[in-house]
């Protein structure tokens, strides 16, 4: 889409905002020729998402651990059919935006991908200093390293801590004033440890186009960083889809390899697929998400997450999937654990960065749990069991916490 077609169509979905009225045009109803698709390619399967019309490819890649060392994999999820890269102006501290900038300003990739990118203006909301300007200085700090005037949908990021600020009228301002502008096309939040809540917030508010929510087989939450599970999901995943908001799910593989290890259908231990495989398949197919967003850090796993909209899940394998996940064993971060233990051992934290750990992210995993106190690392524990007697998911922490220490200490 050129810039005067953009802005264009930027202006009347802005005119339709203010009007407070939503599309008419839902889900699957849509007019093919009106979709917009970038990048295509016969191995990737590709979902509308909501109302922005964006064919996007089913994976999408978060990029928290991008940096221009990992450009060779961005190159290798490009040549996959994805089509949507995920980054935001936190992480490294803009490292991550660079790269993707990078990336795609060569051999006019830019053209053929779709950009999401997420402002922080946390500080600024909560203490009422002028939030519009923040999201607007953010806003054109991203697109600098991005090496572009435009990203296709920009969002509120981590709306744990601004439940209050969804429908904030400043931040809602300056995002349609980057539309009318052409810097976004379209305007969206991301949100971890109260997606459902928020969810219906945005849905509600009808000024956002795209939601970016946490959740996975296993419900939890630990600090501000968390996520639901599915079945709380529901509710606020059928009003999105009513007013055709499009979703995209984080942290769907949490603890995907203890959910796995319990599964009794036999069927999936002979096909082969990674927890992680599974775990995201899953939640693809759940009505009205359109994609799945990964963390990757090596070929491997590109390679592995690149195969998951392709597999096919028969009904009795996705229900041994649900069964596994509900039957306990798997650690939701509930912290119901930090009041049971009387040394006051940070489980959930430990066993957090041991799951960082084991999908890759080890140094990174290892200088968290050594910024833990030692009286709150797993050596601390006394061994007591209390924490295993409160565990409503019946993990084995004891054993759990000593692994954890043996590959962090």
């Amino acid at each position: 889409m050129e810039r005067r077609e953009f802005l264009r169509h930027a202006a009347a979905g802005a005119a339709v905002a203010a009007a407070g009225r939503l599309p008419a045009v839902l889900a699957g109803e849509v007019a093919p020729h009106s979709r917009i698709g970038r990048n295509e390619r016969p191995a990737m399967r590709y979902a509308r998402l909501g109302r922005t019309n964006l064919m996007v490819s089913r994976i999408v890649h978060g990029s928290l651990h991008t940096t221009r060392e990992r450009i060779p994999l961005l190159a290798r999820l490009y040549e996959g059919g994805v089509n949507l890269f995920d980054t935001s102006h936190v992480y490294g501290g803009g490292r991550s935006e660079e790269a993707i900038g990078e990336f795609l300003a060569q051999d006019g990739r830019r053209k053929s991908a779709f950009i999401c990118t997420k402002m922080d203006i946390r500080a600024q909301l909560q203490a009422k200093q002028d939030p519009y300007k923040a999201a607007m200085e953010r806003a054109e700090g991203s697109l600098r390293r991005l090496r572009t005037d435009h990203v296709d949908v920009m969002m509120l990021h981590g709306c744990t801590t601004l439940f209050d600020y969804v429908a904030n009228e400043e931040w809602l301002r300056a995002a349609e004033d980057l539309k009318r502008q052409g810097k976004a096309r379209f305007i969206g939040l991301s949100e971890h440890a109260r997606p459902a809540e928020v969810l219906q917030l945005a849905v509600t508010s009808g000024r956002y186009d795209v939601a970016m929510v946490a959740f996975s087989l296993v419900k939890g939450t630990w600090g501000s960083l968390g996520r639901t599970d599915i079945p709380t999901m529901q509710p606020a995943l059928e009003a999105a889809r009513k007013a055709d908001v499009g979703i995209i799910v984080m942290k769907a593989g949490m603890n995907a390899p203890q959910i796995v290890a319990q599964v009794k259908e036999p069927r999936l231990q002979k096909k082969g697929y990674s927890p992680f495989q599974l775990c995201y398949r899953y939640v693809l197919d759940i009505p009205g998400v359109a994609a799945v967003t990964c963390g990757m850090v090596n070929m491997s796993q590109a390679e592995e997450n690149l195969a998951v909209p392709t597999l096919e899940l028969a009904v009795e394998e996705r229900e041994g999937l649900r069964r596994a996940a509900a039957a306990g064993g798997v650690c939701g971060f509930c912290g119901t654990c930090l009041d049971a233990c009387p040394a006051r051992v940070a489980v959930q934290d430990i066993l957090r960065f041991h799951g960082y750990y084991r999908h890759g992210h080890r140094a990174e995993a290892r200088a968290e749990y050594a910024s833990l106190p030692p009286e709150r690392q797993a050596a601390a524990c006394r061994g007591c069991g209390a924490c295993e007697a409160a565990c409503p998911a019946r993990v084995p922490i004891r054993r759990s916490l000593q692994e954890a220490h043996r590959a962090l200490a």
